[in-house]
């Protein structure tokens, strides 16, 4: 009996290591795979946001510059779309790098603490040229950094 033990012991030993290893492994795979996921998820909605923004400051320059106006269907859209996308920025602000990295957080506190022009003394489309100018530009920077973050490019 002793034989047939010193014989199987070594490979059930080797085995169960084995199987600890392969599942460890496996779930912080999964870990990271959610991570990235997550992290995915609020570069898009940050991406999504600033661009609604965009679309917002376009549409209200060219309102007051050229005297343009939209659908109301269309107009509507537009400022809903403006509405949730300021609150969801401002939140990812505020909240700062949690899932994303710091370099964003930055990004975004300072696209918030932006030089602002007074309504008082320059013309709305201005102030909305100015704005879009600002959200391009923190756009660009943030895809940037999300595409390092998430190392796209590299799958």
């Amino acid at each position: 009996m002793k034989d047939f033990l010193l014989k199987f012991l070594p490979g059930i030993i080797t085995a169960i290591i084995a199987s600890y290893l392969a599942a460890r492994w496996s779930l912080r795979k999964i870990y990271s795979e959610k991570w990235w996921d997550r992290k995915e998820k609020a570069y898009s909605d940050i991406i999504a946001s600033i661009y609604a923004i965009m679309q917002y400051c376009e549409y209200q320059s060219e309102h007051y510059e050229l005297g343009r106006e939209l659908p109301e269907d269309r107009k509507n859209e537009i400022e809903t779309k403006y509405g949730e996308a300021y609150w969801k920025l401002k939140k990812v602000t505020d909240i700062g790098g949690f899932v994303i990295s710091k370099d964003a957080a930055t990004v975004l506190k300072d696209l918030k603490k932006r030089p602002k022009l007074n309504w008082n003394e320059n013309p709305p489309w201005e102030i909305y040229d100015q704005d879009f100018k600002y959200h391009k530009e923190a756009l660009e920077k943030i895809v940037a950094i999300a595409n390092k973050d998430l190392k796209a490019g590299k799958a």
